[in-house]
């Protein structure tokens, strides 16, 4: 990979152009939710002319007007950011396919499929945590005795249920992740290909995944304590957003080159591994044993 710098930029392009675009989704909605909720001017301008009852009035009318307009500007920035990550994440692992680190890859049709999937996977574990809290607060305010629903029950349900999604999503999205390198152009058993090498190289593959994590996770841990530190040292606010930008910008960097480095080990151990046809190990066994014949039989 080091030899091949365009790599790392074409990593680096589509993922922060996603990262650009979001942002600036981010900042359009906190205006839009801010410029869809009705604020009553007597609740800042007379708040001592109003009573009890009708400051309580005008608050709960904002909060409600305040969760409408999340849900509505959620939802269309969340379709939004979908659709971009979609392009973007289809587009570019396309062209860092095509590169000779990784190549041969899949076809921008199937990089198409497998993001949509990996998309619909995120949306399915978003409705099922949904879901998830959905029931907890029916079972939580069955069980209760007053109008408070009983958190203890509504945990219960809900920390383990965090667990599965998180794990299922977790688990299906890197099975997916392995489907570029291995979704060659004509072939037609994707699934049944990604899970042969996960099961043939599945001690490497662990490996790899822990060594990665492990860089992630220790960037992560680096980041974090600098941030810390330049809070606590610099008190220009300036000085301190740039720092903090920086710090960012640095850790992002490091962790597309070790992911990047992931995928350049899985395509090593797609070109060392290959699939044992019938009848293959036991030819093996049998031209490891030296032929019975009159000279060696005592």
């Amino acid at each position: 990979m080091l030899r091949d710098p365009a790599l790392l930029l074409i990593e680096i392009g589509w993922r922060w152009t996603f990262g650009a675009i979001a942002i600036f989704v981010f900042w359009l909605s906190i205006f839009a939710v801010l410029g869809n909720v009705p604020v009553d001017s007597r609740l800042f301008s007379s708040s001592s002319a109003l009573s009890l009852w009708e400051t309580a009035q005008s608050i709960a009318s904002t909060a409600i007007s305040l969760g409408r307009a999340l849900i509505r500007v959620g939802i269309t920035a969340g379709i939004f950011l979908a659709l971009c990550w979609i392009v973007l994440n289809s587009l570019g692992r396309h062209a860092t396919l095509a590169r000779p680190a990784l190549a041969p890859g899949a076809n921008l049709r199937m990089c198409i499929a497998i993001t949509v999937a990996r998309a619909g996977i995120a949306f399915a574990a978003v409705l099922a945590w949904l879901a998830a809290g959905v029931v907890a607060g029916l079972l939580g305010a069955a069980v209760s005795r007053d109008a408070v629903p009983n958190v203890g029950v509504m945990l219960v349900i809900l920390l383990p249920a965090f667990v599965l999604i998180v794990v299922a999503w977790a688990t299906l999205n890197w099975y997916l992740s392995l489907a570029p390198i291995l979704a060659v152009s004509g072939n037609g058993k994707l699934a049944e290909g990604v899970w042969e090498f996960a099961r043939g190289s599945r001690d490497r593959l662990v490996e790899v995944s822990v060594v990665s994590g492990v860089i992630r996770g220790a960037c992560f841990v680096i980041a974090l304590m600098l941030s810390f530190a330049v809070a606590a040292l610099v008190s220009n606010p300036r000085l301190v957003v740039a720092d903090l930008s920086a710090i960012s910008l640095l850790y992002f960097l490091c962790a597309d080159f070790v992911y990047l480095a992931r995928l350049c080990a899985y395509a090593k151990l797609r070109t060392n591994v290959e699939p044992a046809a019938p009848g293959r190990v036991f030819a093996e066994v049998e031209n490891m044993i030296p032929p019975l014949t009159s000279e060696n039989q005592f």
